[in-house]
């Protein structure tokens, strides 16, 4: 049997029973945010907002050394140029896996392929030697990725951005049962973990099973209006709340990032 988790007094009174969106206006649209221990599902349009709602997601920060923002897309500079933007915390953990698998895996498939186009000298096989092209196979991303999910303590705060990097290089039951480790740290922790997917990314199977892990589930959507789009995030699932559903249109704004407009309650 598991050890039992235990809390400190000091911890659940300034955690506190919920953590915040990182948006205010969110917050105080249900009823104070987000309860800790919730696995958060947002499964996203292209072009609707999501990758910012993510980075926005973690500025809350708690904890630095106990928050962390994964990104399979962007780079580091590109994630700090945004947390410069909005004055966000920048102190936390980020890892950008995107350029990881770049450095990692396709350099190296790169210069395999240039040795097989331009024929292999001496030197040439004795750096192929080297790099050990053929152990490519043991880069396991998703491994490493549930590890250092794992490995954050009490309240921690996290986002994966996006799994569509996993489930589009692996077997997506290895994925949701990766997902479902994750999700059972989270809750047992009282942490707060994001994950974003693309809506064009899974199936409707996929992403009903998707839907039974999660404790949340958020859609974003984009819409054309004439010469300009509406984002709008819709509450699919709130555990235990459905009087929380609903369909939050916003817009973006240099002062606060992602800001409610309008909060139209699902029936």
């Amino acid at each position: 049997m598991a050890d039992k988790i235990t809390f400190s007094l000091e911890d659940e009174e300034f955690f506190g029973p919920k953590g915040s969106f990182g948006i205010p206006k969110f917050d105080s649209s249900l009823e104070g945010g987000i309860p800790r221990g919730f696995f958060v599902i947002a499964i996203v349009e292209t072009g609707s907002g999501a990758e910012l709602f993510g980075k926005q997601f973690v500025s809350p920060a708690e904890e630095p050394d106990n928050t962390l923002y994964v990104s399979t897309s962007e780079t580091g500079a590109q994630i700090f140029s945004i947390f410069d933007k909005y004055g966000w915390p920048k102190d936390i953990g980020v890892r950008t896996m995107g350029e990881e698998y770049n450095q990692r895996v396709l350099n190296k498939e790169l210069q395999a392929s240039r040795f097989r186009l331009e024929g292999f000298t001496m030197p040439d096989i004795q750096k192929l030697a080297q790099t050990r092209f053929v152990d490519d196979e043991a880069e396991d991303f998703l491994t490493e990725l549930t590890n250092e999910i794992m490995s954050l303590g009490h309240y921690f705060r996290a986002v994966i951005d996006s799994m569509d990097f996993f489930f589009n290089r692996e077997d997506p039951s290895r994925v949701l049962a990766m997902m479902r480790m994750m999700q059972a740290h989270t809750q047992m922790n009282r942490g707060l973990l994001l994950c974003t997917v693309s809506d064009s990314t899974v199936t409707k199977a996929m992403e009903q099973e998707l839907e039974m892990l999660a404790d949340m589930v958020l859609k974003f959507e984009v819409h054309r209006m004439g010469n300009e789009f509406d984002t709008r995030m819709v509450i699919r699932k709130f555990r235990n709340s459905p009087e929380n559903l609903a369909i939050i249109s916003f817009k973006v704004t240099a002062e606060e990032g992602i800001t409610p407009e309008t909060v139209q309650r699902i029936i």
